[in-house]
């Protein structure tokens, strides 16, 4: 009777290990990983589960192959010594007592253990994990090829954007992190895909002064608006010469003659296409140490501006509002202004 109630202890304690080695090994998040090889302590037992993880198949064999000798060989021993211990009459209830018995504490019990605490135990199985995968190597090595020949010519499986999105919302909504950090990462992801033309400020509400404009001038035309940094046109707001920045501008007014032409402080200005992404034009304008950009539409006339500001705000997803902003979205008064246009009337023939 020991040795039967012995043979059903070891096959159910080695299988509820390959089944909690399992579950935690899927379970166990890439980000976890990384953010333990950054600590000296967790460092090599990271390294060597981010190796796991990279080349699953190898432990996710050792474990399948354990699991199924251990069942295998385990079931056939038990029931030899079942059917001199226990008689032939109770063998078949014996057999559903311990077919039960694997399920429940050798399948459910540990696979629900590592999927709801793989966060404490994935440091604990990553070294039996290892010796395990090299005492089985050669029968790894034959199903590893078999296993190839079956899967030749597909590639393996990569982490999408939409997976990472996905893993982002399931976090916030777990509460791993706040809804605000889950629209900024969001954002961020996004902003590849997002084109200037969607967050610039529209030509029909960009503010702009002539060149022709004395010093006075510019300061009285700009004074109150809010704005650091404004575009300098010629003949018409098409013809974009620079930029001017506020604060030079008061100290020329301060400093220097008054009646001093504009265009004398005038910076030059980058032009951008319309369909840019903003990733590439927030690059771009880290680079160049730069803040402020003309947005060209298809045929070279002005569409717009954008700023360091207007990207900032489509990461943020809010706008960012100082107490000199008079209009907060300029998007927004753009569309109005033509929504309030009369349509034109039709003439009759």
């Amino acid at each position: 009777m020991s040795v039967l109630l012995f043979v059903v202890f070891l096959t159910i304690f080695i299988s509820a290990q390959c089944s909690l080695y399992e579950a935690t090994l899927y379970s166990t998040r890439p980000g976890t990983l990384e953010a333990a090889k950054s600590k000296s302590k967790t460092r090599q037992t990271a390294l060597k589960m981010i190796q796991m993880k990279k080349q699953i198949s190898e432990p996710i064999a050792a474990i399948l192959i354990l699991n199924t000798i251990a069942n295998t060989a385990g079931a056939t021993i038990a029931g030899m010594y079942a059917h001199k211990t226990l008689g032939v009459g109770l063998v078949p209830i014996f057999s559903i007592a311990f077919t039960f018995a694997i399920l429940f504490f050798a399948e459910i019990i540990p696979k629900t253990m590592g999927v709801v605490y793989w966060r404490t135990l994935w440091p604990v199985i990553v070294w039996p994990l290892t010796v395990m995968k090299y005492s089985l190597y050669p029968l790894i090595w034959i199903t590893e090829k078999f296993s190839n020949f079956l899967t030749r010519g597909r590639p393996p499986a990569r982490i999408t954007e939409e997976d990472i999105l996905g893993s982002i919302r399931l976090g916030a909504k777990e509460g791993e992190i706040t809804e605000w950090e889950s629209l900024m990462v969001h954002n961020i992801i996004k902003l590849e895909n997002t084109e200037v033309r969607e967050v610039m400020t529209p030509r029909k509400v960009m503010f702009s002064l002539d060149a022709e404009m004395t010093i006075k001038e510019a300061l009285q035309a700009a004074g109150g608006r809010g704005f650091t940094r404004i575009p300098v046109h010629g003949e018409d707001k098409d013809n974009i010469l620079g930029y001017v920045m506020i604060h030079d501008l008061g100290c020329a007014g301060i400093m220097s003659e008054p009646d001093m032409p504009l265009s004398s402080i005038v910076k030059p200005i980058s032009f951008v296409p319309e369909e840019t992404n903003c990733l590439t034009l927030l690059n771009r304008f880290l680079k160049k140490r730069s803040h402020i950009s003309i947005v060209e539409d298809e045929y070279g006339g002005v569409a717009g501006l954008i700023t360091l500001e207007d990207l900032l705000e489509t990461v943020l997803g809010a706008e960012i509002v100082d107490e000199t902003d008079k209009v907060v979205d300029l998007q927004k008064l753009a569309r109005k202004r033509k929504q309030r246009q009369p349509t034109p009337k039709k003439t009759e023939e």
